[in-house]
């Protein structure tokens, strides 16, 4: 399997929407720069902004699945 696939596979199985690249990187098992790598480069990934924190990441899929339709539609509201 190669380092996107885990990446998301870990996304996926996540209990969480959002995780930090720490954790990516601890669930699947990659040196956290291969994990950022992969989070910068695909299209799959998306980023939560964060303010004065680090950035967390989920994919649309797995957003979409662990969050409601109003949670959604506020998200977006404020990200406009």
């Amino acid at each position: 399997m190669d380092d996107e696939s885990l990446v998301l596979a870990t996304i996926g199985r996540s209990h969480d929407t959002w995780l930090a690249p720490a954790a990516i990187a601890s669930g699947a098992r990659l040196p956290p720069e291969r994990v950022q790598a992969v989070l910068d480069a695909s299209p799959a990934v998306i980023v939560e902004a964060a303010p004065a924190a680090q950035p967390r990441y989920s994919t649309r899929a797995h957003y979409r699945a662990r969050t409601g339709l109003v949670k959604r539609y506020v998200d977006a509201l404020l990200s406009s």
